[in-house]
């Protein structure tokens, strides 16, 4: 078959061959993520791995063999990277008392507040961390305090309002600012069955500016050593604007002593809304100290948000963690 001359097997090998080079390309650029806008690469590991597949059958189907092993190669090297999450957790029997997290990035144009408020009926949880709060939202929240009655809402403009809802009192509550952006943390900390626990939300700006870059790396770099000196146990949870794959979250993880509650739950996509889950991005993320077992992690249903919600079940341990030294 010929398209305006050009045979159409041809046409779309070449289409195939510029994909798969511009694959191979970002994929290069990726272990470079430590540069602004270079971190935007190192998000798209299971988009790079599903269209070099593609590519590798095409060229299978065309039998341009000399360049299935490059797309095999490629699909491989973005692969590892996925490797910890899609493999299952192994099941542990952990004793301790059990604390349900929800995390909700409301989106601060929202304003189907039921489907929010729906989702948190549903839910049960302990802790309820809700991010992007605006004023608006901080008014509706008000209906949650006869479920939660100690309550720490901090509205703020363009998506730097956070609101942290508990079944147990504050021990201590504090707002923080880790950097120079009017996106403050909230740190509180609770008692759950005589375990002390330290949680931080932070929704640190998006990377897409040099100064917006270096306040959320500033953050992630206070969070580290906020939490790293911490005592008893600990959670990190938020918008965080950016994917596990990035080198900053690593250090993030490496500098605070904390861990990945996804490694073996999935990717567990969450934004944007509505993309189906293989072309979405996990963003809004959970980590937790050692002494923590994680149970189940799961995506809760949309609630007219640009991101989707994330649920976590926790063990606490029997002993608080001691700070690092």
């Amino acid at each position: 078959m010929f398209l305006n001359g050009v045979d159409s097997s041809q046409l779309i090998f070449r289409l195939t061959l510029v994909t798969l080079s511009a694959v191979v390309v970002l994929t290069l650029a990726s272990q470079f993520g430590q540069y602004l806008f270079l971190e935007l690469t190192t998000h798209f590991r299971l988009q790079y791995v599903l269209v070099a597949i593609v590519c590798a059958v095409v060229f299978t189907v065309l039998q341009e063999w000399k360049f299935v092993p490059i797309a095999i190669i490629c699909a491989v090297l973005n692969a590892i990277y996925l490797g910890p999450y899609l493999r299952p957790a192994s099941h542990v029997d952990a004793d301790g008392p059990r604390l349900r997290l929800l995390h909700a990035n409301v989106l601060k144009d929202n304003r189907d507040y039921g489907a929010v408020f729906d989702l948190v009926s549903k839910t049960k949880a302990d802790l309820v961390v809700l991010q992007e709060v605006t004023d608006d939202w901080d008014n509706q929240t008000a209906v949650l305090k006869q479920k939660y009655s100690y309550i720490k809402s901090v509205p703020g403009p363009e998506g730097s309002g956070i609101a942290v809802l508990s079944r147990f009192p504050f021990q201590d509550e504090k707002v923080l600012q880790l950097d120079a952006s009017t996106h403050i943390a909230i740190l509180v900390r609770v008692t759950v069955e005589g375990r002390p626990v330290t949680l931080l939300s932070l929704h640190p700006t998006t990377p897409i500016t040099p100064k917006k870059f270096a306040n959320r790396n500033r953050q992630f770099a206070e969070a580290a050593k906020l939490l790293n000196a911490a005592e008893g146990l600990k959670i990190l949870v938020g918008d965080l604007n950016t994917s596990m794959w990035s080198p900053y979250f690593r250090t993030l993880v490496e500098k605070s002593g904390l861990r990945d509650v996804r490694v073996g739950f999935g990717l567990l996509t969450s934004w944007p809304m509505p993309l189906p889950s293989f072309l979405r991005l996990p963003i809004d993320h959970c980590l937790v100290s050692s002494d923590v077992t994680v149970k189940d992690v799961q995506i809760g249903n949309a609630v007219s948000s640009d991101h989707l919600p994330l649920i976590v079940d926790l063990v606490l341990g029997p002993q608080a963690s001691s700070p690092a030294r």
